[in-house]
C-alpha cells in the first residue's frame, strides 16, 4: 500500500507572499503619489506661464496641459518600474540565499557527504524545509550506522565461523536485519 504524504507549502508562505504584495503596493502608491505632485507642478508651471504672457496660446483646452501631462506619465512610469525591480530584488535575495544553501546541502549529499546540514539564519525563508533536510539526512546517517554495525558484526561472525555454534543463524540473523533496513531505502 502506497504511503499517503501530507503535502505541506514550503513555497508559499503567507508572509513572504505578504511582504511581496506589500513592497509592490508601497511602489504603486508612491508611484501614484509622485505622479499627482509633477503632474500639478507642470500645470502649474504651465498654467502661470499662460496667465501671463502677452499672448494666450491658440489651442484647446483639452491640448493646454498635454505635454505635461505626457511628461508626468513617462518620468512616473520610469520611477515606478524603478521601485518595481528594486522591491523584486530584495524580495528575491531573501528566498535566493536560503535556496541556495539548500541547493549546496542537496549538492553534498548526492555526493555522499552525509554530514551536510542546511544551516539557515533564524529569520530565513524554508526553515521548515531546512528542518525536514536535516532530519532526512540525520535518518539516513542513522540507518547506515546501522548497516554498518550488522555488517561489521558478520564479519566478527565469519571470521570465527569454526570456533562456535549457530554462527550460520547468527549470520542470518543479521543479513535479515541489514534487509529490512535496505528496504527503507527502494532502489
Amino acid at each position: 500500500m502506497a504511503q499517503k504524504f501530507k503535502r505541506r507549502n514550503y513555497f508559499i508562505d503567507r508572509v513572504v507572499q505578504g511582504r511581496f504584495i506589500a513592497g509592490f503596493t508601497a511602489a504603486s502608491l508612491a508611484g501614484g503619489v509622485v505622479a499627482v505632485c509633477c503632474f500639478r507642478y507642470f500645470a502649474r508651471q504651465k498654467l502661470e506661464a499662460t496667465l501671463y504672457a502677452m499672448r494666450l496660446p491658440e489651442i484647446t483646452m483639452g491640448n493646454l496641459l498635454m505635454e505635461e501631462m505626457v511628461i508626468t506619465t513617462i518620468l512616473t512610469a520610469l520611477l515606478v518600474v524603478l521601485l518595481f525591480i528594486g522591491t523584486a530584488r530584495l524580495v528575491f535575495a531573501r528566498i535566493e540565499g536560503p535556496l541556495s544553501k539548500m541547493a549546496a546541502c542537496l549538492a553534498g549529499i548526492a555526493a555522499g557527504d552525509l554530514r551536510s546540514e542546511v544551516k539557515l539564519r533564524e529569520n530565513d525563508e524554508f526553515q521548515e524545509f531546512a528542518e525536514e533536510v536535516n532530519a532526512m539526512v540525520q535518518s539516513m546517517n542513522s540507518r547506515l550506522s546501522t548497516l554498518e554495525f550488522q555488517a561489521k558484526k558478520i564479519s566478527d561472525l565469519s571470521s570465527r565461523s569454526g570456533e562456535e555454534e549457530n554462527i550460520a543463524e547468527r549470520i542470518s540473523h543479521h543479513l535479515s536485519m541489514m534487509k529490512k533496513e535496505m528496504q527503507v531505502f527502494q532502489l
